[in-house]
Protein backbone atom coordinates (compact mmCIF):
# COMPACT_ATOMS: atom_id res chain seq x y z
CA UNK A 1 0.00 0.00 0.00
CA UNK A 2 0.98 3.13 -0.86
CA UNK A 3 2.61 5.44 2.12
CA UNK A 4 0.17 8.47 1.85
CA UNK A 5 -0.33 11.70 3.99
CA UNK A 6 -1.78 15.24 3.68
CA UNK A 7 1.63 16.50 4.29
CA UNK A 8 3.04 14.69 1.55
CA UNK A 9 0.74 15.91 -0.79
CA UNK A 10 1.21 19.43 0.07
CA UNK A 11 5.01 18.72 -0.43
CA UNK A 12 4.17 16.77 -3.93
CA UNK A 13 2.11 19.78 -4.90
CA UNK A 14 4.89 22.56 -4.05
CA UNK A 15 7.11 20.51 -6.37
CA UNK A 16 5.32 20.06 -9.43
CA UNK A 17 4.52 23.98 -8.86
CA UNK A 18 8.08 24.55 -9.99
CA UNK A 19 8.40 25.65 -13.68
CA UNK A 20 12.09 24.44 -13.51
CA UNK A 21 13.64 21.48 -11.46
CA UNK A 22 16.96 22.08 -9.98
CA UNK A 23 19.97 19.47 -9.21
CA UNK A 24 21.36 21.48 -6.35
CA UNK A 25 21.12 19.15 -3.04
CA UNK A 26 19.64 22.34 -0.69
CA UNK A 27 16.01 22.15 -0.67
CA UNK A 28 14.41 22.56 2.79
CA UNK A 29 10.88 22.81 4.26
CA UNK A 30 9.42 23.29 7.19
CA UNK A 31 8.48 19.76 9.38
CA UNK A 32 5.82 18.31 7.50
CA UNK A 33 2.57 17.74 10.41
CA UNK A 34 1.42 14.44 11.02
CA UNK A 35 3.29 11.23 10.37
CA UNK A 36 2.63 8.64 7.31
CA UNK A 37 4.04 5.29 8.38
CA UNK A 38 4.67 2.86 5.83
CA UNK A 39 1.82 -0.44 5.89
CA UNK A 40 3.81 -3.14 4.50
CA UNK A 41 4.50 -4.48 1.13
CA UNK A 42 7.62 -5.12 -0.36
CA UNK A 43 10.75 -3.19 0.97
CA UNK A 44 12.97 -0.58 -0.98
CA UNK A 45 15.76 1.80 -0.01
CA UNK A 46 15.71 5.51 -1.71
CA UNK A 47 18.81 7.11 -2.17
CA UNK A 48 19.39 10.82 -3.53
CA UNK A 49 19.41 14.43 -2.22
CA UNK A 50 17.22 17.07 -1.11
CA UNK A 51 17.17 18.17 -4.56
CA UNK A 52 14.16 18.97 -7.15
CA UNK A 53 14.95 16.06 -8.94
CA UNK A 54 15.55 13.17 -6.01
CA UNK A 55 11.88 14.40 -4.04
CA UNK A 56 10.27 13.37 -7.48
CA UNK A 57 11.22 10.18 -7.29
CA UNK A 58 10.86 9.68 -3.76
CA UNK A 59 7.55 11.28 -3.64
CA UNK A 60 6.63 8.98 -6.65
CA UNK A 61 8.25 5.95 -4.82
CA UNK A 62 6.21 6.88 -1.78
CA UNK A 63 2.99 6.23 -4.29
CA UNK A 64 3.45 2.98 -5.12
CA UNK A 65 2.72 -0.38 -3.61
CA UNK A 66 6.11 -0.84 -1.95
CA UNK A 67 7.55 -0.26 2.10
CA UNK A 68 10.04 3.05 1.71
CA UNK A 69 12.27 1.48 4.78
CA UNK A 70 15.15 3.92 4.94
CA UNK A 71 16.89 7.01 3.04
CA UNK A 72 20.41 6.82 1.85
CA UNK A 73 22.39 10.22 1.63
CA UNK A 74 25.74 11.35 0.68
CA UNK A 75 26.53 14.52 2.94
CA UNK A 76 29.55 15.37 1.18
CA UNK A 77 27.24 17.07 -1.95
CA UNK A 78 26.14 19.96 0.05
CA UNK A 79 26.57 20.74 3.74
CA UNK A 80 22.22 21.64 3.95
CA UNK A 81 22.93 17.88 3.86
CA UNK A 82 24.70 17.36 7.72
CA UNK A 83 21.32 19.65 8.66
CA UNK A 84 17.64 19.62 8.46
CA UNK A 85 16.41 19.42 4.76
CA UNK A 86 14.06 18.66 3.02
CA UNK A 87 14.88 14.81 2.72
CA UNK A 88 15.67 14.57 6.02
CA UNK A 89 11.98 15.83 7.01
CA UNK A 90 10.49 13.51 4.79
CA UNK A 91 12.48 10.45 6.42
CA UNK A 92 11.42 11.82 9.55
CA UNK A 93 7.94 12.20 8.41
CA UNK A 94 7.25 8.56 7.16
CA UNK A 95 9.38 7.23 10.07
CA UNK A 96 12.71 5.80 8.48
CA UNK A 97 15.91 6.06 9.16
CA UNK A 98 17.84 8.71 6.73
CA UNK A 99 21.77 7.50 6.14
CA UNK A 100 24.16 9.97 5.81
CA UNK A 101 26.86 7.95 4.47
CA UNK A 102 30.24 9.67 3.10
CA UNK A 103 31.31 6.52 1.49
CA UNK A 104 28.50 4.09 0.75
CA UNK A 105 30.74 0.47 0.56
CA UNK A 106 32.43 0.95 3.87
CA UNK A 107 31.56 -1.59 6.01
CA UNK A 108 29.32 0.24 8.66
CA UNK A 109 27.29 1.08 6.13
CA UNK A 110 26.93 -2.51 4.66
CA UNK A 111 25.83 -2.90 8.46
CA UNK A 112 23.29 -0.31 8.16
CA UNK A 113 21.80 -1.39 4.69
CA UNK A 114 21.72 -5.04 5.80
CA UNK A 115 19.65 -4.20 8.98
CA UNK A 116 16.96 -3.10 6.83
CA UNK A 117 16.45 -6.13 5.30
CA UNK A 118 15.74 -4.83 1.73
CA UNK A 119 14.42 -6.60 -1.35
CA UNK A 120 15.55 -3.45 -3.11
CA UNK A 121 17.05 0.03 -3.51
CA UNK A 122 15.93 2.54 -6.25
CA UNK A 123 18.74 5.74 -6.57
CA UNK A 124 18.12 8.93 -8.33
CA UNK A 125 20.85 11.31 -8.61
CA UNK A 126 23.00 10.07 -6.01
CA UNK A 127 27.04 10.97 -6.05
CA UNK A 128 28.35 7.38 -5.53
CA UNK A 129 29.05 4.39 -7.40
CA UNK A 130 27.43 1.66 -5.59
CA UNK A 131 30.37 -1.63 -5.37
CA UNK A 132 29.46 -4.84 -5.67
CA UNK A 133 28.95 -6.03 -1.85
CA UNK A 134 26.60 -3.09 -1.48
CA UNK A 135 24.68 -3.72 -4.29
CA UNK A 136 24.18 -7.22 -2.94
CA UNK A 137 22.72 -6.59 -0.41
CA UNK A 138 18.99 -6.08 -1.51
CA UNK A 139 17.33 -9.17 -2.75
CA UNK A 140 17.18 -8.36 -6.13
CA UNK A 141 19.88 -5.28 -6.47
CA UNK A 142 19.99 -1.70 -7.20
CA UNK A 143 18.12 0.43 -9.75
CA UNK A 144 19.32 4.04 -10.86
CA UNK A 145 17.57 6.51 -12.75
CA UNK A 146 19.54 8.60 -14.96
CA UNK A 147 18.23 11.59 -17.13
CA UNK A 148 19.38 10.40 -20.42
CA UNK A 149 18.30 8.00 -23.37
CA UNK A 150 21.41 5.84 -22.18
CA UNK A 151 23.79 4.48 -23.35
CA UNK A 152 24.08 8.38 -24.74
CA UNK A 153 25.51 10.84 -22.22
CA UNK A 154 26.72 8.59 -19.16
CA UNK A 155 28.22 10.51 -16.28
CA UNK A 156 26.84 13.40 -13.94
CA UNK A 157 25.65 16.17 -16.27
CA UNK A 158 23.86 14.83 -19.43
CA UNK A 159 21.12 17.22 -18.75
CA UNK A 160 23.74 20.31 -19.53
CA UNK A 161 25.50 19.02 -22.17
CA UNK A 162 21.69 17.74 -23.92
CA UNK A 163 20.87 21.37 -23.92
CA UNK A 164 24.64 22.72 -24.61
CA UNK A 165 25.66 20.34 -27.53
CA UNK A 166 21.93 21.02 -29.48
CA UNK A 167 20.46 17.64 -28.94
CA UNK A 168 16.77 17.34 -30.20
CA UNK A 169 15.97 13.88 -28.06
CA UNK A 170 16.70 13.72 -24.14
CA UNK A 171 15.61 11.22 -22.23
CA UNK A 172 15.41 9.17 -18.86
CA UNK A 173 16.24 5.99 -18.07
CA UNK A 174 15.98 3.73 -15.32
CA UNK A 175 18.53 0.92 -15.17
CA UNK A 176 20.00 -1.64 -13.07
CA UNK A 177 23.01 -0.57 -11.21
CA UNK A 178 26.60 -2.29 -11.31
CA UNK A 179 29.95 -1.17 -10.38
CA UNK A 180 30.58 1.51 -13.31
CA UNK A 181 28.91 4.26 -14.19
CA UNK A 182 25.44 4.40 -15.96
CA UNK A 183 26.36 0.90 -17.49
CA UNK A 184 23.69 -1.57 -15.93
CA UNK A 185 20.85 -2.93 -18.27
CA UNK A 186 17.88 -0.86 -18.81
CA UNK A 187 14.55 -2.05 -17.12
CA UNK A 188 12.42 1.29 -18.52
CA UNK A 189 13.71 4.09 -21.36
CA UNK A 190 11.53 7.15 -21.96
CA UNK A 191 12.51 10.00 -24.47
CA UNK A 192 11.29 13.02 -25.46
CA UNK A 193 12.03 16.50 -27.66
CA UNK A 194 13.83 18.94 -26.83
CA UNK A 195 11.96 21.68 -26.90
CA UNK A 196 13.59 25.09 -28.49
CA UNK A 197 13.47 27.47 -25.46
CA UNK A 198 14.05 24.54 -23.07
CA UNK A 199 16.46 25.17 -19.73
CA UNK A 200 18.00 22.54 -17.98
CA UNK A 201 15.90 23.61 -15.52
CA UNK A 202 12.66 22.70 -17.49
CA UNK A 203 13.48 20.17 -19.17
CA UNK A 204 14.45 18.19 -15.65
CA UNK A 205 11.45 18.92 -14.95
CA UNK A 206 10.06 17.26 -18.51
CA UNK A 207 11.63 14.58 -17.53
CA UNK A 208 10.88 13.64 -13.79
CA UNK A 209 7.79 13.86 -15.23
CA UNK A 210 7.69 11.33 -17.87
CA UNK A 211 10.43 9.45 -15.05
CA UNK A 212 8.27 9.27 -12.65
CA UNK A 213 5.17 7.90 -14.40
CA UNK A 214 7.22 4.86 -15.68
CA UNK A 215 8.84 4.52 -12.31
CA UNK A 216 5.80 1.74 -10.91
CA UNK A 217 6.83 0.06 -14.21
CA UNK A 218 10.55 -0.26 -13.71
CA UNK A 219 10.37 -0.63 -9.97
CA UNK A 220 7.91 -3.67 -11.20
CA UNK A 221 10.49 -5.14 -13.23
CA UNK A 222 13.22 -5.05 -10.78
CA UNK A 223 11.27 -6.51 -8.05
CA UNK A 224 10.50 -9.33 -10.52
CA UNK A 225 14.05 -9.85 -10.96
CA UNK A 226 14.42 -9.07 -14.65
CA UNK A 227 17.55 -8.66 -16.54
CA UNK A 228 16.83 -5.44 -18.30
CA UNK A 229 18.31 -4.94 -21.50
CA UNK A 230 21.96 -4.28 -21.59
CA UNK A 231 23.63 -1.43 -22.68
CA UNK A 232 26.58 -1.07 -25.72
CA UNK A 233 29.18 0.73 -24.30
CA UNK A 234 30.30 1.09 -27.54
CA UNK A 235 28.58 3.71 -28.76
CA UNK A 236 28.21 5.46 -25.15
CA UNK A 237 28.90 8.99 -25.13
CA UNK A 238 30.04 10.92 -21.35
CA UNK A 239 28.64 13.58 -20.04
CA UNK A 240 31.30 15.23 -17.86
CA UNK A 241 31.20 17.99 -14.76
CA UNK A 242 30.75 21.25 -15.81
CA UNK A 243 30.92 24.57 -13.57
CA UNK A 244 30.13 28.19 -14.71
CA UNK A 245 31.19 28.33 -18.35
CA UNK A 246 32.97 31.39 -19.56
CA UNK A 247 30.24 32.89 -22.56
CA UNK A 248 32.98 35.41 -23.99
CA UNK A 249 34.78 32.27 -26.04
CA UNK A 250 32.15 31.04 -27.27
CA UNK A 251 32.40 30.28 -31.17
CA UNK A 252 28.71 31.62 -32.16
CA UNK A 253 25.62 32.92 -30.98
CA UNK A 254 24.05 29.88 -31.16
CA UNK A 255 26.54 28.32 -28.86
CA UNK A 256 26.39 31.16 -26.23
CA UNK A 257 22.33 31.05 -26.17
CA UNK A 258 22.67 27.08 -25.66
CA UNK A 259 25.39 27.48 -22.81
CA UNK A 260 23.20 29.78 -20.76
CA UNK A 261 19.91 27.98 -21.30
CA UNK A 262 21.88 24.82 -20.25
CA UNK A 263 23.72 26.76 -16.98
CA UNK A 264 19.85 28.03 -15.63
CA UNK A 265 19.48 26.94 -12.87
CA UNK A 266 22.41 24.64 -11.92
CA UNK A 267 25.43 26.55 -13.35
CA UNK A 268 24.83 29.78 -15.28
CA UNK A 269 27.06 30.56 -17.72
CA UNK A 270 29.18 34.02 -16.92
CA UNK A 271 30.26 37.39 -18.28
CA UNK A 272 31.63 40.52 -17.59
CA UNK A 273 30.15 43.69 -17.03
CA UNK A 274 32.27 47.01 -16.44
CA UNK A 275 34.77 44.56 -15.04
CA UNK A 276 32.22 42.53 -12.69
CA UNK A 277 31.89 38.68 -13.09
CA UNK A 278 27.71 38.62 -13.82
CA UNK A 279 25.93 35.28 -13.90
CA UNK A 280 23.72 35.41 -17.67
CA UNK A 281 20.46 33.49 -16.79
CA UNK A 282 17.96 35.06 -20.25
CA UNK A 283 19.55 36.22 -23.29
CA UNK A 284 18.81 37.16 -26.92
CA UNK A 285 20.20 37.61 -30.34
CA UNK A 286 20.07 40.89 -31.94
CA UNK A 287 21.23 44.41 -32.01
CA UNK A 288 20.93 46.26 -28.21
CA UNK A 289 18.99 49.28 -27.45
CA UNK A 290 19.78 52.11 -25.25
CA UNK A 291 21.27 50.94 -21.37
CA UNK A 292 21.25 47.05 -22.56
CA UNK A 293 24.21 45.25 -21.66
CA UNK A 294 25.45 43.49 -24.72
CA UNK A 295 28.13 40.32 -25.80
CA UNK A 296 29.94 40.94 -29.26
CA UNK A 297 30.71 37.54 -30.66
CA UNK A 298 32.22 35.80 -33.53
CA UNK A 299 28.60 36.18 -35.91
CA UNK A 300 26.69 38.73 -34.14
CA UNK A 301 25.44 39.65 -31.05
CA UNK A 302 23.77 38.57 -27.60
CA UNK A 303 21.80 40.78 -25.62
CA UNK A 304 21.69 40.12 -21.53
CA UNK A 305 18.28 40.04 -21.05
CA UNK A 306 18.53 39.07 -17.11
CA UNK A 307 21.98 38.50 -14.79
CA UNK A 308 22.31 37.83 -11.59
CA UNK A 309 25.78 38.99 -9.12
CA UNK A 310 25.68 36.00 -7.52
CA UNK A 311 25.83 32.59 -8.96
CA UNK A 312 23.06 30.43 -7.17
CA UNK A 313 24.61 27.29 -7.70
CA UNK A 314 24.96 25.56 -3.69
CA UNK A 315 27.85 28.59 -3.36
CA UNK A 316 26.03 31.12 -4.41
CA UNK A 317 29.34 33.29 -4.47
CA UNK A 318 30.52 35.97 -6.91
CA UNK A 319 33.84 34.60 -7.05
CA UNK A 320 32.27 30.63 -6.85
CA UNK A 321 35.12 28.26 -7.18
CA UNK A 322 33.25 26.49 -10.26
CA UNK A 323 34.15 29.38 -12.45
CA UNK A 324 35.42 28.31 -15.46
CA UNK A 325 38.29 30.50 -17.55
Amino acid sequence: MATRSTALDAVRTALWARSEFSFIPDRDMAPLDGDARPTGGRRLLFAGFPSDFSLAFLLALLELDVEVVGVLTSPGAHPAILADNALSRIADHIGVPLLRAWRVNDEHTLLDLAGLDLDAAVMASFDQIIGARALAVPRQGWMNVHPSALPARRGPEPVYWTIADGDSIAGITMHRAVPKVDAGPVLVQRTLEVAADDTSGTLTRRLSDVGSAALGEAVGRLLAGEAGEPLDLTNSSYAPSVGHRHLDPAPSVATALRMIRAGVPNMPAWTTIDSNVVYVIAAHAGAPGHGQSSLTLADGVIILDDVWRQCGCHHNLVACPHLQE
